[in-house]
């Protein structure tokens, strides 16, 4: 049995400042102070083993068990990718 509730409400002053945003292709978020937020979702490390495992899945004969293997290591990344992303979007609006 589990039993959820909300989160504490977080007290807050308000500084009367406005804010805009700015959301764009070379950086992720551009603030009207001149603040720019860049997410990185893979390093180098994990990039290039994501793009050789998809040229390898290309290559691979439909319903074999290496093609399942390798599908099982994209989708891994994929969900580190996933997990890193709807981080970074928590950290930044909160």
């Amino acid at each position: 049995m589990s039993f959820t509730r909300s989160g504490p409400q977080i007290e807050r002053e308000p500084t009367g400042e406005i804010v805009g945003l700015d959301m764009g292709v070379t950086h992720t978020v551009a603030t009207s102070k001149d603040k720019f937020l860049d997410m990185k979702l893979l390093t180098n490390r994990e990039r290039q083993p994501k793009r050789r495992l998809q040229r390898k899945l290309a290559r691979q004969t439909k319903g074999s068990n290496r093609r399942n293997a390798t599908k099982l290591a994209i989708a891994k990344l994929s969900a580190k990718e996933t997990d890193r992303r709807k981080d970074w979007i928590e950290w930044t609006t909160t």
